[in-house]
């Protein structure tokens, strides 16, 4: 499966105390976690409490999303002392590492946040190289409610746009595979312009990059890199297998990562429970890896507590798509 591309195993050759986990077709759907040091949070040792919490109860990944502070300790952190799949999002590091306006942040500083997270130890990235300007086209010409609600998705959109250009990620995007080819890191596609609320689930310019990842997956498995694609977001309940069914269709049976997804726009506070539901009919659709969403979703950062809950929730959204799936030690269990 992996030698077809249907499933993964992110193992950077730095991350020295990794536990390798796989992802994709015929495997237990596995659950990340997202946390990471913040404005609002720097503390690197309380966030790390969650790191521990989370992997104890069962989380096969953890995603670093530190956006404030000393982010480089904070990974050096998880690296050395986390069995976990780690992951980040280079871009927002790069607010942080160079420490100047986002449109001032050049092609070859973008690519060099990548390299050295790469260096460090990261086991995949999530790189948004899927917008470029006919998507970008597609989301102006047709409109959205809630328009870019990706932190990723905005970073490129608004840089794009400031500066006249096309995504230095998808302008570039051999060398961000090169790089990955030399650490042996998983590529995870994002979804820059994945829904954030329900009125906007399967638009034009959602489909435009998921086609733009298609080809992109193809190209990495060409490069010899091993390529995990995202998916939304905000879907209604009667969307979400078609999406899915799409992503499987146009990415080539790439293992497919979602958020949720969340099956109604009302519930703040507990958006874990939404997010289970939407989980559970998209992992037995198709997707093989569910991010994770606590009661914190929508309203603040999530505390010990709050991470606990959306593990439990996220486990068991996953334990019933394995059952609906006939894996035996799945069923097993609940026998």
């Amino acid at each position: 499966l992996v030698a077809k591309g249907q499933a993964v195993i992110p193992a950077n050759k730095n991350h020295v105390c990794l536990k390798p986990r796989g992802i994709g077709r015929a495997l237990r759907t596995k659950i990340n976690v997202n946390l990471g040091v913040s404005r609002d949070c720097l503390d690197l040792d309380e966030e790390f409490k969650k790191v521990e919490a989370a992997v104890a109860m069962g989380a096969e990944a953890i995603m670093d999303l530190s956006s404030f502070g000393d982010t480089k300790a904070f990974r050096q952190k998880l690296v050395y002392g986390c069995t976990a799949v780690l992951g980040t999002v280079p871009i927002y590091d790069a607010v942080v590492y160079y420490n100047k306006p986002l449109k001032t942040i050049t092609s070859d500083e973008w690519i060099d946040v990548v390299r050295m997270h790469a260096q460090e130890g990261v086991d995949f990235m999530t790189i948004h190289c899927g917008i470029n300007r006919q998507v970008l086209h597609a989301l102006v010409s047709e409109g959205r409610v809630m328009d870019v609600v990706s932190r990723g998705g905005s970073f490129i959109t608004g840089w794009m746009l400031h500066n006249d250009r096309e995504n230095p990620l998808y302008e570039y995007y051999d060398e961000i595979l090169d790089i990955c080819a030399e650490y042996d890191v998983t590529i995870s596609l994002g979804d820059g312009l994945r829904p954030g609320c329900l009125a906007d689930a399967t638009d034009r310019a959602q489909i435009q990059e998921l086609l733009n990842l298609g080809e992109l997956t193809q190209r990495a498995w060409q490069r010899g890199v091993q390529v995990m694609v995202e998916g939304p977001g905000h879907v209604p309940y009667n969307q979400i297998a078609a999406n899915m069914q799409l992503q499987k269709r146009l990415c080539h049976g790439a293992p497919f990562y979602v958020l949720g997804p969340l099956v109604t726009d009302i519930a703040p506070g507990y958006d874990h429970i939404t997010s289970a539901i939407g989980g559970t009919l998209a992992a037995v659709s198709g997707a093989d890896f569910l991010c994770y969403v606590t009661p914190a979703e929508h309203l603040g950062l999530p505390d010990i507590d709050d991470v606990r809950e959306g593990v439990i929730a996220t486990r068991i959204a996953a334990h019933a798509a394995d059952i609906a799936k006939g894996l035996p030690q799945a069923i097993a269990w609940d026998r």
